[in-house]
């Protein structure tokens, strides 16, 4: 099977950057899109810096097969421990994903920003949470590690009415910021449970990519098809036998179309179209 090379990668542990791809369809819609889920070892937030940068590594090797004209890493996590290293190694813009603490900071007060463990410990966020607090004297930043809740809306998110705000700290702020691109699918009861605004990155990450895609076109893009890499992958053992490429039909010419790689490409679909199919009308 071939795809058209050239297109924007969304790459995320799991099924939070489904949240990320959904924004940046809507905002970019003229590029073919590839998403790559690392599903089976989601998430990443529990994991050492270590892992991660092996893993992150593994992948993007194969991800580069595809002659992307971007990648967009919808991992708070990965951007912070991996972003500068894969700057310097590809030729291609890395997005990163950053938690949206300034748009809060502006309202003043006490802000919440939820987040996994390792983005919490990294110096990239405590150097982040710095900048802010001395830009905006009004706001105090408090940040939370939670890490169970990553994992849980990655594998309970289909089920009716679990209970997600359990694994939330108890407080009062004035905002809370969702420093995991999985916690925006869960972002209105996050809001109804501390009754104060929330904020994500996932504007800001589509708006530096639709910059890209604007400014720096590929001329790869719509000329070249190859054979799919090789995803077949640590996905395997937990949804064996499904198809590793799973494509999303264009709602207009071919730059719209979506293609789900890896062995959780048919899950990674189902909920992408389950949760944002209004994106492609």
């Amino acid at each position: 099977m071939s795809i058209p090379k050239g297109g924007v990668v969304v790459f995320d542990s799991g099924i939070g950057g489904l949240t990320t791809l959904a924004k940046c369809v809507e905002l970019c819609k003229i590029r073919p899109f590839y998403y790559y889920g690392d599903n089976a070892r989601a998430p990443y937030g529990n994991l050492s810096p270590e892992r991660v940068r092996g893993y992150v590594s593994e992948i993007f090797e194969k991800l580069e097969t595809l002659q992307p004209c971007a990648a967009v890493l919808a991992c708070n996590t990965v951007t912070a421990l991996c972003v500068e290293a894969l700057r310097k190694k590809y030729a291609f813009p890395i997005i990163g994903a950053e938690p949206a603490v300034r748009a809060a900071a502006k309202r003043g007060g006490e802000i919440f920003v939820l987040a996994t463990s390792a983005t919490v410990q990294s110096a990239k966020f405590h150097a982040l949470c710095q900048n802010v607090e001395r830009k905006y004297p009004s706001a105090r930043v408090r940040a939370f590690a939670c890490p169970a809740l990553a994992g849980a809306i990655e594998n309970r998110l289909t089920e009716k009415n679990f209970d997600f705000t359990s694994f939330l700290p108890v407080g009062n702020p004035s905002s809370v910021v969702l420093g995991c691109t999985h916690y925006v699918f869960i972002q209105n009861r996050i809001g109804e449970f501390y009754h104060c605004p929330t904020f994500d990155g996932n504007i800001g990450i589509a708006q530096r990519l639709r910059f890209f895609v604007d400014n720096f076109p590929n001329p790869l893009h719509g000329l070249n098809c190859g054979e799919v890499p090789v995803f077949g992958d640590n996905c395997g053992k937990s949804r064996e036998g499904q198809p590793l490429l799973s494509t999303i039909p264009p709602s207009g010419g071919k730059e719209g179309e979506i293609y789900f790689l890896g062995g959780s490409s048919v899950y990674n679909r189902t909920i992408f179209e389950q949760m944002f199919v209004n994106v492609r009308k």
